[in-house]
């Protein structure tokens, strides 16, 4: 590949493709070999050890797991029973009251079931989640029912017999066609007087599936006689009576686990881990069981979890550090080439980018570099081509327009020269000469017999003349590439005052450029011999200017030409 000059371009020694793809097998080959080395951990571990230990480890996640939500329920209650006006809502009995008070609690705790009673212990509203319904989708019961009092751990807290624990109560209890798991808790007023009691349940089949998606693991609820009342298994065996006294009466001692022999589900046999599911105040109300399939012996321990989790996080770690540091060192050239062509595209020519790397990047680098070059040989050729168009243009103005031969060069040179003094550089400094060149390219649509005529103008021929500023206006505005420059020709004939034409612009209205031609076309018509007068001289020509400072001219601008204007003159007088 050859360059503009001839040079060959830097050979590929790196790929990117192989820069991403090498890290990335390296990091594959180290995954590899760390999940082999936990694979081999895990197999060659005593599988029946391994077992047992996963096999306890789910009962006691359901055991913590049951005593956790005991406890979130418990702060429901609280925040229901303490909700500001839930206490004379209750004495009123206002259910409505109280359903707008304790339903958002519900909600944002996903509470299946809340009861509120009366001092007396009879209904004021139950509210129970509608099965399968959103989370919002509750249904509503209110007034008179008395079956609660039934339930011996709401009898407690309604009669206000606390114990050792406090005066909150756990139980289960059927309510509808599901039973339930209930906290009870008194309502009080602010006097401390119990004025109600509030339930929060949860029904045991939601209860037994929550455990079930935290074990992992099948689990069953039993009643103290052995009897199934939830659980995940389609058809859960009652457990032997046996079982059950031993749970009961040696459950600080020992776990307990039974092989379940009848129990098939896809032909796959388990095993159970039966404990007391115990309350708040330590009494049981029922055996919790937890089981595992004999095939789950090569399930990871929660240790060896943690260890797969911490090394997975670790690589990960690794892989997104080494991503952002390769990311970067690949992107960061390839950035810096879109802002660059950024830059060139507002038509910033002179950006040079210097190669890095020695990748394919560096070959765009060094193309990139290329075509600026000749984008900008282009752009000046073709520049230099619209200039000198101009320059024919304003030159055949001058062979029209006999009386003004080398006036446009001279002010061309002038305003330049002034613009400079002002402090305008680069690419608007390239405008204003345009302008100059053109300032009176609309006298082209003036008729001969006016612009030609050697004697003084009518009004009526005044107003054909004032005219050659809309001409050029109309002329230049549809060239895109002459618009920049059109103020010149539109607006050169505007005064300070507001007297002048074509729009009768005042003071900084007037454009800059505008301004300071102004200046350099009266300037030039004192001094220059014409048919119909002859030039002045140098100090009469500076009184006439300085004469015109704020009328005419731009005050600022004036000052600054006419000092150019002196030190011309005397640099001309040493000379």
């Amino acid at each position: 590949m050859e360059g503009r000059s001839g040079e060959s371009l830097p050979k590929i020694r790196m790929p990117i493709r192989h820069k991403i793809i090498l890290p990335y097998l390296f990091l594959a080959l180290l995954l590899a070999a760390g999940a082999g080395y936990v694979i081999t951990r895990i197999v060659f571990d005593s599988l029946e050890e391994r077992y047992n230990n996963q096999l306890i480890e789910s009962g006691k996640l359901a055991a913590e797991w049951m005593y956790r939500e005991e406890e979130r329920m418990l702060a429901s209650l609280r925040l229901m029973a303490n909700a500001g006006g839930m206490a004379e809502a209750v004495t009123a009995r206002q259910a409505e009251k109280a359903r707008e008070l304790a339903f958002g609690i519900a909600v944002d705790n996903q509470e299946e079931a809340v009861e509120i009673l009366d001092a007396q212990g009879y209904l004021l509203l139950s509210m129970h989640h509608r099965p399968g319904g959103r989370i919002e989708e509750y249904e509503f019961a209110k007034d008179g029912d008395q079956s609660f009092l039934q339930w011996e751990f709401v009898e407690k807290v309604v009669h206000r017999q606390p114990d050792d624990y406090g005066d909150k109560y756990s139980g289960l209890a059927r309510a509808g066609e599901s039973d339930y798991f209930y906290i009870a808790g008194p309502i009080l007023d602010s006097a401390g007087a119990q004025v109600g009691t509030l339930l929060v349940g949860k029904s045991l089949s939601t209860l037994v599936q929550q455990m079930r998606a935290e074990t992992l693991a099948q689990v069953s609820l039993y009643a103290l006689d052995g009897s199934p009342i939830a659980s995940t298994f389609s058809t859960p065996e009652r457990l032997p009576a046996v079982l059950v006294s031993q749970v009961v009466a040696k459950q600080d001692e020992s776990t307990f686990a039974r092989n379940l022999r009848d129990l098939q589900v896809t032909n796959i046999n388990y095993q159970e881990i039966v404990g007391p599911w115990e309350i708040r105040d330590d009494s049981d109300i029922g055996l919790l069981g937890v089981s595992l399939p004999r095939t789950f012996v090569v399930n990871a321990t929660r240790v060896t979890r943690m260890q797969i989790i911490i090394l997975l996080a670790a690589a990960l770690m690794l892989v997104i550090a080494l991503g952002i540091s390769l990311s970067r060192s690949i992107t960061q050239p390839i950035i810096t080439l879109v802002h660059a062509s950024t830059r060139v595209a507002s038509g910033n020519f002179d950006v040079r980018l210097q190669p890095k790397t020695n990748d394919e990047v560096a070959v765009l680098t060094n193309a990139f570099n290329e075509m600026v070059g000749d984008l900008q040989s282009s752009r000046n050729a073709l520049l230099n081509a619209y200039d000198s168009t101009l320059e024919g243009w304003s030159k055949a103005l001058e062979l029209r327009d006999k009386e003004t031969e080398g006036h446009t060069l001279r002010v061309t040179r002038l305003t330049v020269e002034l613009a400079r003094k002002l402090g305008i550089e680069g690419e608007e400094l390239s405008h204003i000469q345009r302008g100059a060149l053109l300032h009176d390219i609309g006298k082209m649509g003036v008729p001969d017999q006016i612009l030609l005529k050697p004697g003084k103008l009518t009004d009526e021929e005044w107003a054909i003349m004032r005219k050659h500023t809309e001409y050029a206006y109309e002329l230049l505005w549809p060239i895109e590439y002459l618009r920049p420059a059109i103020d010149i020709p539109y607006c050169h004939h505007e005064r300070w005052d507001g007297k002048g034409y074509p729009r009768g612009l005042r003071g900084t209205e007037i454009p800059l450029s505008a301004r300071i031609f102004s200046i350099i076309d009266v300037w030039d018509a004192l001094r220059s011999e014409r048919p119909y007068k002859k030039s002045i001289d140098f100090e009469n020509s500076v009184a006439i200017i300085r004469s015109a400072i704020g009328t005419q001219f731009d005050p600022h601008v004036t000052e600054v030409f006419l000092e150019h204007i002196v030190q011309m003159a005397e640099a001309e007088y040493v000379r």
